[in-house]
């Protein structure tokens, strides 16, 4: 994470990552709840098919 501030106070739950992924790519998600900034790394990350009629 060298592109991130060095004042951020990172939090993180892989459970969170399983939820936005659904599992089918890979990828983390931090939160840091002070500055409220969000930074995910995520590979290959799909679009979501429409459910649409």
């Amino acid at each position: 994470m060298q592109f991130m501030p060095k004042r951020a106070r990172w939090v993180r739950s892989e459970s969170f990552d399983r939820q936005v992924t659904g599992e089918t790519y890979s990828g983390v998600f931090y939160f840091d709840p002070g500055a409220h900034w969000v930074y995910f790394d995520t590979i290959n990350p799909s679009v979501a098919s429409s459910s649409g009629t």
